[in-house]
């Protein structure tokens, strides 16, 4: 299981989202902390200076995250798809 740390921007991004797609992103939130290849996740791995990765909120939603460590994920920002890979 994996422990869960998020940005001062992940946090903006998330109080900006509506109250359902909150509650969607808390639930597979919780999934990410035990297995972030969880087909429900439909994890993506991002090209870039980084090793981050993607799952999908929504279907138009993305939340971007990276692994600190072995055992901590990185909640980077959570966003629309057009404009979350800016």
């Amino acid at each position: 299981m994996y422990r869960i740390c998020t940005t001062s921007s992940f946090r903006n991004s998330f109080e900006k989202l509506p109250a359902s797609l909150r509650r969607q992103a808390v639930f597979l939130i919780g999934i990410l902390a035990v297995d972030y290849r969880d087909p429900r996740l439909h994890t993506k791995k991002l090209h870039g200076n980084r090793v981050e990765y993607s799952f999908r909120l929504h279907r138009d939603y993305r939340c971007v995250f990276c692994f600190e460590d072995g055992e901590t994920v990185l909640l980077l920002t959570i966003a629309h798809r057009k404009d979350i890979y800016r």
